[in-house]
């Protein structure tokens, strides 16, 4: 009896030892499929939301994002949209972008970002764009947040 209890305890350290590195091995894979069979999904405010439009500048691309006002629960009175400039030959010294961020066909505010210092300007057009919150240099590209106030 006792040398068919260690033969068990032995069988059983061996799979427990397969099963580690299957998991360590594997851990990729299960990630992605647990996230996909429970549809997780990152929030739009560290993503910067949806892409909604596209423009192709000749040698760089601007990807506007839609605006996100979403909390917790419902939306706040206060939100952002995110704009990405992604380089396909090289971005310029100077980056200039008018947005129409509602879709009412009307230029809401444009930006302005000087890619060699890092300093960017916004003109206002639409009373609900309030200011830039953050500008930033990825490893591929810039990324700017303006700051919105939600229509009433």
């Amino acid at each position: 009896m006792p040398k068919i209890r260690s033969i068990v305890g032995y069988m059983w350290a061996v799979a427990a030892i397969i099963v580690v590195f299957a998991t360590f091995l594997g851990s990729g894979f299960f990630s992605r499929a647990l996230v996909a069979a429970t549809g997780v999904n990152i929030s739009p405010v560290y993503s910067g939301g949806e892409v909604v439009k596209s423009v192709d500048h000749g040698s760089y691309r601007a990807f506007i994002h839609r605006p996100v006002f979403d909390a917790l629960i419902g939306e706040k009175s206060e939100g952002f949209i995110q704009l990405n400039w992604e380089p396909l030959a090289g971005l310029p010294p100077v980056i200039e972008e008018s947005v129409d961020y509602n879709g009412d066909g009307k230029e809401d505010f444009s930006i302005r970002i000087d890619t060699k210092t890092g300093k960017s300007s916004l003109t206002r057009i639409n009373p609900l764009v309030m200011s830039i919150v953050t500008t930033a240099k990825l490893d591929n590209g810039w990324v700017v947040r303006v700051q919105l106030k939600k229509k009433d």
